[in-house]
């Protein structure tokens, strides 16, 4: 009984270490943008506390033909203009598409995606 209890335990902390991983939000709190900058309050895994916490997010997005993706050293604010955050992991950008002769377009990414909280930190 008591392999069991601790299997079950040790199965309940790695599913909210996964979750937590891979969406930012889940563990963090009081999530804004300024300009490329995204801040936040994220929560420590050993200990729980939160800690403040900011990335650029010009080295985790980048403008691919006028459509925001995830991408290391992106450099999106190179290409794109009037960039804001919608809700709480919601991002959305006016981009220049390649194929459409450099228009800009409505583009918008689930910060989710391509941010993560690692031990109150953010991370690409």
């Amino acid at each position: 009984m008591q392999f069991f209890l601790k299997n079950i335990a040790l199965f309940s902390l790695l599913a909210i270490v996964v979750s937590a991983t891979s969406k930012f939000a889940n563990t963090c709190r009081s999530i804004e943008g300024y300009g490329s900058e995204l801040t936040a309050e994220c929560q420590e895994f050993e200990n729980g506390q939160l800690r403040e916490t900011s990335i650029d997010l010009n080295r985790c997005l980048k403008n691919s033909k006028g459509s925001l993706k995830c991408g290391s050293n992106g450099n999106y604010q190179d290409s794109c203009i009037n960039c804001v955050m919608r809700g709480h992991t919601e991002y959305q950008c006016q981009c220049r598409n390649v194929d459409q002769g450099h228009s800009y377009v409505s583009t918008t990414i689930d910060l989710n995606k391509c941010i993560s909280n690692n031990h109150g930190e953010l991370r690409c």
